[in-house]
C-alpha cells in the first residue's frame, strides 16, 4: 500500500512539474512576442520618403494646414420645411440661437463684400475682428455697441440661459446698425487697423559690397577732427592783420 501511494505521489509530482514547465514556456513565449512586436518597426513609412525635397516639403506643409481647416456652415436653410409654421405656432427654442449665428455670417459677408481683404477665419476672435474692421466707420464711438453685439452672440451660442424672441430682437437692432457701418467701408480705403506686432524683416548684407570696419571709421573721424583748424584766416584791409576765430 505504501509502495502504491509513493508511486502515485511520484506520478503526481511529475505531472505537476511538466505542467509548470509548459505554463512557464507559454508565458515566456508570449512575453518575448510582446516585446518583439513593441520594438519592431511597423509598416509605417514617412510621407514622401522617396520623393524630392520640394515635393516632400509641400506635402508636409499641406499636412500641417489640416488642423486649421475649419468651416462654419449655414444652420438654417431657406427651404427647410421644419421652420415653415402656420400662423400662431411657436418656433423651437433653439431657432433664435441658430438665426443669430447665421446673422453673424451675414455681417461678415457684407464686410467682405465691401473690402475683400477683411476675411475672418472661423478660429479668429469675432470681437477683435469687428473692432478692427469697423473702427473707422464707427469712429471709436461704436465700441460699446460692438461689445454688446458680441456679448449677445456669445449668449446665443454658448450660454444655457434663454435666448428667445425678445433677445433676438435686441440682437437684430444691433445687427442693423453694424450692417449700416459695414456699408460705409468703401469710403474708408484703409479702414482696418494694422497690428503693431509685426515680424521684423532681417536685412541680409550684400556680399558684393565691401564691409567697412567700424574701428577704422572711428579712427578716421578722430584724425579728421584733430587735423581740422580751430581758426580761419580772413584777409583784412590795409594795416589790419588780425585773425577772426571761428
Amino acid at each position: 500500500m505504501v509502495e502504491q501511494l509513493s508511486g502515485v505521489t511520484v506520478v503526481i509530482f511529475i505531472a505537476c512539474g511538466v505542467l509548470t514547465v509548459i505554463l512557464l514556456f507559454i508565458f515566456a513565449k508570449r512575453q518575448i512576442m510582446r516585446f518583439a512586436l513593441r520594438s519592431r518597426r511597423g509598416p509605417h513609412v514617412a510621407v514622401g520618403h522617396d520623393a524630392d525635397k520640394g515635393l516632400r516639403m509641400e506635402m508636409e506643409r499641406r499636412l500641417d494646414v489640416i488642423p486649421r481647416i475649419v468651416h462654419e456652415p449655414k444652420l438654417i436653410n431657406e427651404d427647410d420645411t421644419r421652420y415653415i409654421l402656420p400662423p400662431g405656432s411657436l418656433f423651437p427654442p433653439f431657432y433664435y440661437r441658430l438665426k443669430a449665428v447665421d446673422d453673424v455670417k451675414t455681417l461678415e459677408a457684407e464686410i467682405l463684400k465691401q473690402d475683400s481683404s477683411m476675411h475672418r477665419h472661423p478660429t479668429e476672435n469675432l470681437r477683435a475682428f469687428l473692432l478692427s474692421s469697423l473702427a473707422a466707420p464707427l469712429d471709436g464711438s461704436g465700441q460699446k455697441m460692438v461689445h454688446q453685439f458680441c456679448d449677445m452672440y456669445e449668449h446665443a451660442r454658448h450660454d444655457p440661459a434663454d435666448f428667445g424672441d425678445e433677445e433676438y430682437q435686441a440682437f437684430s437692432c444691433l445687427l442693423v446698425k453694424l450692417m449700416e457701418a459695414a456699408k460705409l467701408l468703401k469710403s474708408f480705403p484703409n479702414s482696418r487697423k494694422t497690428s503693431p506686432n509685426r515680424t521684423p524683416v532681417r536685412r541680409v548684407p550684400d556680399p558684393s559690397k565691401p564691409r567697412t570696419n567700424t574701428v577704422d571709421v572711428k579712427l578716421q573721424l578722430r584724425d579728421e577732427n584733430l587735423s581740422r583748424p580751430s581758426t580761419l584766416t580772413v584777409p583784412a584791409g590795409e594795416g589790419d592783420s588780425s585773425e577772426t576765430p571761428v
